[in-house]
């Protein structure tokens, strides 16, 4: 689900910057794509882990989600701050390298941001449809 919202955030950087989308920065979309995923995994994780130690399902999406918005946020301003001087030519230019980081660097503000508020939300959407669904099974048993 983080992945799209990557790739708006890719188109928004790309016209915002006046560059078209060239296969240099479909490569970056690859790489962008694997580190967004990593943010939600790491999301995902800390839900299933709550959960295990018995925490309410809807308890522990908030509390995963403000648990590791520091961390997550943190990473990826890092990242996008080492990326931006190359990916606005801040320091020299390199044409090869210019439409990579401009896709990571967006992309990754993008998706990160949009990971720590839609993957609790599907979370929340998933357990409303599975509960309905199995209060109806439990009508129709009986």
């Amino acid at each position: 689900m983080s992945i799209p919202l990557g790739l708006i955030g890719v188109i928004f950087g790309f016209l915002i910057s006046n560059k078209s989308l060239s296969f240099l920065a479909m490569i970056g979309i690859i790489g962008l794509a694997g580190v967004i995923v990593n943010t939600s995994i790491v999301l995902v994780d800390f839900i299933d882990e709550l959960q295990k130690k018995g925490m309410d399902k809807y308890e522990a999406l908030v509390k995963a989600a403000s648990g590791r918005f520091r961390p997550i946020i943190l990473t990826t301003f890092t990242t996008m701050a080492g990326l931006i001087p190359t990916a606005y030519s801040i320091g020299g230019s390199d044409p090869v390298l210019i439409p990579m980081t401009l896709a990571l660097a967006w992309g990754l503000g993008f998706g990160t941001i949009g990971a720590l508020i839609f993957i609790p939300t599907i979370f929340s959407i998933g357990y409303d449809i599975r509960d309905r669904i199995r209060n109806l099974r439990k009508k129709n048993i009986t």
